[in-house]
């Protein structure tokens, strides 16, 4: 190739001289040989000069070439048909009318699928460090992976749990906890819409989320495996990005959790005062510790939701952004199954029984159930508003047994606020929240509600990923109370 190009170089500079004959016609009639002498030396000096120039930039375009490419495997696929790559960073004309040549046609970058079927490897161009974690992405960015880990490490007194009877209050067994222990993996595959989402606890152990998202329209997104069924915020938000130590007393009883199924999403008129997201699911019901369903029936669960100042938040507590403009979002939920379970949590045994509720059988239980809510964020102030009520249908029992059907209500309300910016002694990054959480387990029932009144004092080092929570918590169960203090260091890395 510098044959070719240093060839092309003598001839375009011969050509640059136009009252000058060529050598061989010029030797005759040279009357100053000495004269004739020097000027063959310094076009011979200016030459040299050029061809230095020209390879090192060749040397440059030659190492943006893709691994494996040779100068001689870029002149063989120099026709119209070459699969070659030629990228040319910052070219002059001197290279770019060089490679036109050599390709003896425009040679322009190949879309990423082409370039893979030339068999060359997929080198990792990008290693860094963001919001995700560790961060690795391919040279035609086919692939990318984040590496993410989080750890909870907490102190409770003189118990842990939500107690659900009086025996729950008169525990002590005061202890540390590593809480949660978890690493995600996520990126996408062979498209940057095809995406996948893989997170393991340690602590328990169990795989919590494997989903595979087809990720190409804002209005219509789908995903396949096992998750967070979009229901209620209190639960899709991710625990790492919880205003309070952990959920209130309302999650354990009405929560749909993660289930193994589809999932369709989307937001749909976005910016517009008719702003819309939605979901709609099928899943198997019985959480994430089945392989198979116990029966032919399916869980089915949909939410629609209202965001009335034109933006959709994000599952995630606490206003971190600071938000300048509103925002406000209502939305309402439903679900339905039928199974062996009244309740759920993401365990190797994920299908429960709620207290009151004999062992499930196959197909045993009908539940309905319904969910509204409220979230508001502005400058720093937030509020989430959640009211539940779910249905649980024997469907063993006859149609006039009176314990046939138990209904089940429950909310929570909270609110929180960084005070600096009103008194700006105070902490920048200090939030405190207080909360109200109730459960009505049978609303046949008198004087069997459980409460829960928290507040929560928390400073965030680094937003939600690296924050210390000191939580203190009334709790009353038939009219009985006690307090709980918890003291949490959540960390992600």
């Amino acid at each position: 190739m510098h044959h070719f190009f240093t060839t092309r170089l003598i001839v375009s500079v011969i050509l640059l001289f136009p009252g000058m004959t060529p050598i061989t016609s010029a030797a005759a009639e040279v009357k100053d040989p000495e004269r004739y002498k020097q000027e063959l030396l310094a076009i011979e000096k200016r030459l040299d000069a050029k061809l230095k120039e020209l390879d090192e930039k060749l040397e440059r375009l030659e190492k943006l070439k893709s691994m494996g490419e040779s100068a001689g495997a870029v002149a063989a696929s120099a026709g119209p048909d070459s699969g070659a790559e030629v990228v040319l960073d910052e070219p002059d004309a001197v290279i770019a009318e060089e490679v036109r040549h050599v390709a003896e046609s425009n040679v322009v970058p190949e879309p990423d699928d082409k370039k893979a079927k030339t068999g060359l490897p997929d080198g990792f161009a990008d290693v860094s460090y963001g919001k995700n974690g560790f961060e690795f992405r391919t040279e035609n960015n086919r692939f990318s992976l984040a590496i993410q880990n989080r750890a909870q490490i907490r102190y409770s007194d003189p118990f842990d749990s939500d107690p659900r009877s009086i025996e729950d209050l008169e525990r002590d067994d005061s202890s540390f906890r590593i809480r949660r222990a978890r690493t995600r993996l996520r990126g996408h595959a062979y498209w940057p819409w095809l995406k996948y989402y893989l997170q393991y606890d340690w602590s328990q152990p169990v795989l919590r989320d494997l989903t595979l998202t087809i990720d190409k329209y804002q209005w219509a997104k789908i995903w396949f495996g096992r998750g967070k069924v979009i229901y209620n915020d209190e639960r899709v938000t991710s625990s790492a990005n919880q205003q309070f130590v952990n959920r209130s007393i309302v999650n354990d009883i009405f929560t749909v959790d993660r289930q193994q199924g589809v999932q369709l999403f989307g937001n749909v008129f976005p910016g517009t005062w008719h702003d819309i997201s939605y979901s709609a699911g099928i899943f198997s019901g019985l959480g994430v510790g089945e392989g198979s369903n116990d029966d032919k029936h399916m869980m089915y669960s949909g939410r629609l939701q209202w965001n009335a100042l034109g933006g959709e938040m994000p599952f995630s507590q606490s206003d971190i952004e600071f938000h300048e403009q509103p925002a406000l979002n209502f939305a309402f939920a439903a679900a339905t199954n039928r199974s062996r379970c009244t309740a759920f949590q993401t365990d190797s045994r994920s299908c429960r029984d709620l207290p009151g509720f004999a062992p499930g059988q196959d197909g045993q239980y009908r539940i309905n159930q319904m969910m509204e809510e409220v979230r508001f964020k502005w400058q720093g102030f937030s509020v989430l508003h959640e009211l539940h009520w779910k249905e649980i249908i024997d469907t063993f029992k006859s149609q006039g047994d009176p314990v046939r059907k138990t209904n089940l209500m429950g909310g929570l309300v909270q609110v929180g606020y960084f005070p600096h910016h009103i008194f700006p002694a105070i902490p920048r990054n200090l939030e405190f929240a207080g909360r109200y959480a109730f459960v009505d387990p049978n609303t046949q029932v008198k004087n069997d509600q459980q409460k829960e009144i928290s507040g929560v004092v928390t400073y965030f080092f680094n937003g939600h990923a690296n924050k210390i929570n000191f939580q203190v918590s009334h709790l009353i169960v038939q009219n009985q109370s006690d307090q709980r203090f918890w003291l949490q260091w959540d960390l992600t890395f």
